[in-house]
């Protein structure tokens, strides 16, 4: 699992501490809530992004290349 570093400040840090904060639990369940939030965004951005390495590798799909993989892969 990757390893990420926060920084809080130290009045929060003691707050968390001596309340027992799992912290990494916490910053996951804010993750997921922001996801969920935000949901249409994220999704738009992850789109942006992936047309826009398209367009950067130069790669043109055909209009009807959907259809063409579909009726493919019912002659099979």
């Amino acid at each position: 699992m990757p390893n990420r570093t926060i920084y809080l400040p130290a009045e929060l840090d003691e707050v968390s501490r001596r309340v027992g904060l799992n912290l990494s639990q916490l910053t996951q369940q804010a993750i997921r809530d922001f996801m969920e939030d935000h949901r249409e965004e994220i999704l738009e951005a992850r789109l942006e992004a992936a047309c826009a390495r398209a367009e950067a590798l130069a790669i043109d799909w055909p209009d009807d290349w959907l259809a063409n993989e579909r009726r493919e892969a019912q002659e099979r």
